[in-house]
């Protein structure tokens, strides 16, 4: 993969190089959709066509663009690009090799497992590139943090805080903000990636499924689970609004209760963090077998979430890992524009899977303009020697990632598609698929997200790990 090395020159020029322009009322990606669309006659691209038409999504596209500098049509316009690497490009195990560029764009666990005995992808589809942005929270609070010119810094102990030493996600504009539009270095990208959040104050799902498959490529194990996310303070666009009571030290709290199968229905989690980066995690489990609550550590986070799955506490939302200077180096290693899927979720789901639930039809990709972040760790004791993670220039979330473990093997590599409501600009997700490179086990995840019912459907109780125990 082709990958250029950032300066901050290069990174203010880029975001200033359309400073200038004059902004249209409609923007390339939906005028690339419409031609794509009608070219296809593909029932789902007229369903998405028909979201990013929408005149509030128009709206948040400009504005956003005109926040952030740029969109992805004007980074993207700056790299001479292969002729065939175009919308309707089909990628398959009899073809992927006469597109000798293809390596340069998709990452190499996805193009190894076009046509592969496990974890395999039959084809690959390319659609046009769209524009993402964050919702109206995010908007408010970044606009003011600049139009005010509000400092903030992450301190000597890497903790992101304001210019009088209050932590920066407990109060103020960047309780909901990317706190870095531009972000110069390592620690920088990495706080936008921790704020971007979940893109929502809340997650809900009717419910979660995660699947666990053997290297064969057949199906060794299937959970269910009820999976809630709460963002703390300043909450916009999902009831309750405003500051939850009594989480004055905590950023925001996942919650999980198994229902599937019957030997770990019950099994409840609730992870709660905190500002401070002195302080673990607040981390409590309910064991059903054994009538009891644990207290779970900074340890128990890497590992998995239930038996057989490619997915730990530390991995919920691709990346929960607290951040810590003394135990990780942040560094922002380059930039570059991939093939990765599209946040279409709220249309259609761009991953298909078989009917095995271990592999996949069909998968679509976009290009994306990212910036790639590395975060290493320094302690020799994490699951994850070093991750790697490419992190959208529109939304300042990663497109993909990849790991690699204590021996610098790799390891896993997760790939979602979001679902992302164009007219709001708020997200959640659709489907994972996180793939072990050592031992070619696979994990596959689908979430159905309870989009109108979660405002009143999650409430404080699910935080709670006694009272979320009874709750079903």
């Amino acid at each position: 993969m082709v990958v250029k090395k950032i300066t901050t020159s290069l990174t203010l020029a880029a975001a200033m190089a359309v400073s200038g322009a004059t902004f249209a009322e409609t923007n390339r990606a939906l005028e690339a959709w419409k031609e794509f669309a009608a070219e296809q006659n593909n029932p789902n691209y007229d369903k998405w066509v028909s979201l990013i038409s929408q005149p509030a999504a128009i709206e948040k596209a400009k504005k956003w663009k005109e926040l952030r500098g740029y969109d992805a049509y004007d980074i993207i316009d700056k790299t001479e690009l292969p002729t065939e690497l175009k919308p309707g490009l089909v990628i398959t195990k009899d073809n992927k090799a006469n597109y000798p560029w293809l390596k340069d764009y998709l990452p190499k666990e996805l193009y190894d497992a076009v046509g592969s005995s496990w974890g395999a992808i039959g084809k690959i589809t390319i659609v046009p590139t769209n524009t993402y942005y964050m919702h109206d929270g995010y908007y408010k609070g970044t606009k003011e943090i600049i139009d005010k010119n509000i400092k903030i810094i992450p301190n000597e102990k890497g903790e992101l805080v304001y210019e009088d030493g209050r932590f920066a996600l407990l109060e103020g504009p960047a309780t909901t903000a990317i706190p870095f539009v531009h972000p110069k270095n390592g620690i920088e990208l990495n706080w936008d990636y921790v704020a971007h959040s979940t893109n929502s104050d809340t997650l809900s799902f009717n419910p979660l499924e995660m699947n666990a498959c053997s290297p064969d490529g057949s199906l060794d194990r299937s959970y269910k689970a009820d999976l809630f996310w709460w963002h703390y303070h300043n909450r916009t666009n999902v009831a309750p609004f405003g500051d939850i009571e009594d989480k004055d030290d905590f950023i925001e709290g996942g919650a999980v209760f198994f229902l599937e199968p019957n030997d770990v229905r019950g099994f409840a989690g609730v992870r709660q963090r905190y500002a401070s980066g002195d302080r673990e995690d607040d981390f409590k489990a309910y064991i059903p077998s054994l009538r009891r609550t644990r207290l779970l550590t900074g340890s128990d986070s890497q590992d998995p979430l239930a038996a057989g799955l490619e997915l730990t506490w530390d991995d919920w939302r691709s990346y929960w890992v607290k951040t810590d200077v003394s135990k990780f180096e942040y560094n922002l290693v380059g930039e570059t524009l991939i093939l990765a899927a599209p946040e279409v979720g709220h249309a259609y789901d761009a991953h298909v899977m078989t009917e095995d639930k271990c592999n996949w039809a069909s998968i679509e990709v976009e290009l994306r303009p990212v910036w790639i972040l590395e975060i290493v760790d320094k302690t020799g004791k994490y699951q994850y020697s070093k991750r790697r993670s490419y992190i959208d220039k529109e939304m300042y979330f990663a497109q993909y990632h990849m790991t690699w473990d204590p021996r610098g093997n790799p390891l896993r590599n997760w790939d979602d598609v979001r679902d992302f409501r164009p007219s709001t600009g708020d997200m959640s997700w659709s489907s994972a698929l996180v793939s072990n490179q050592t031992t070619q086990r696979a994990s596959t995840l689908f979430m159905d997200t309870d989009w109108e019912g979660m405002g009143e459907n999650v409430t404080e109780e699910m935080f709670d790990v006694e009272q979320l125990r009874d709750y079903r």
